[in-house]
């Protein structure tokens, strides 16, 4: 990974943190299966923001694993019909294209996503960003393209067996789905998401991962 994209991770982790600093407190919504998703009210969105507190067995390398293997996005991520690589610029750095199913009427959303996966050395925290990015595949017919999506892990370990994961993320999936209605049932996701991934962490190919960047 090039020296000036790390410092852009770093700096656009720290500002997404900063800029929610005076927004309303977090209120649970959920909490279960050693999962817990919150919500408030965002100053810059009509979206909620929402939030994942978890605790998970496995490695962070294992963690690593599942995320970065965006062609099968699809079988843990909540609602996703499709997920596929578009270029990896480094092990850690991948563009990737996914599409989520709506329910009827509203049109299905995608969106083109950079995400990154690095460690801060002195204490292992793993931090993964995954940001929307405009322009980059042509949109196409009958499917809405979401012009905005900022998700962030925080992934700070227990032991080498156990980690605690933090995920926040703002989303505006864009015109024709009523604020309302998507703050309503916008828990549901993330929750079935981690429970997915949870299972996941369990699987052969990703239990015995290993990257020369993260010190598990």
């Amino acid at each position: 990974m090039k020296c000036s994209y790390f410092f852009l991770v770093v700096t656009t982790t720290l500002l997404f943190q900063f800029s929610v600093k005076s927004q309303p407190a977090w209120s649970l919504k959920k909490d279960k299966n050693g999962i817990k998703v919150f919500s408030r009210k965002s100053d810059a969105y009509k979206f909620d923001e929402l939030k994942v507190e978890c605790e998970f067995e496995g490695r962070l390398s294992q963690l690593a694993a599942v995320i970065l293997d965006v062609n099968n996005q699809y079988t843990w991520v909540y609602k996703t019909n499709k997920s596929q690589l578009i270029k990896e610029m480094s092990t850690g750095d991948v563009f990737y294209y996914t599409e989520i199913d709506c329910p009827w009427p509203f049109e299905n959303r995608d969106m083109v996503v950079r995400m990154t996966v690095i460690q801060n050395t002195a204490n292992k925290v793993m931090t993964i960003l995954a940001k929307s990015v405009n322009d980059y595949l042509p949109e196409k017919n009958h499917i809405v393209r979401i012009k905005y999506s900022n998700a962030v892990w925080t992934v700070t370990p227990i032991n080498n067996k156990q980690f605690k994961v933090e995920y926040k993320i703002q989303v505006d999936p864009g015109d024709g789905v009523p604020a309302w209605l998507l703050n309503l049932f916008a828990v549901n996701g993330p929750y079935e998401s981690f429970l997915n991934l949870k299972q996941k962490l369990k699987l052969p190919q990703y239990s015995k991962a290993k990257y020369p960047f993260i010190a598990d």
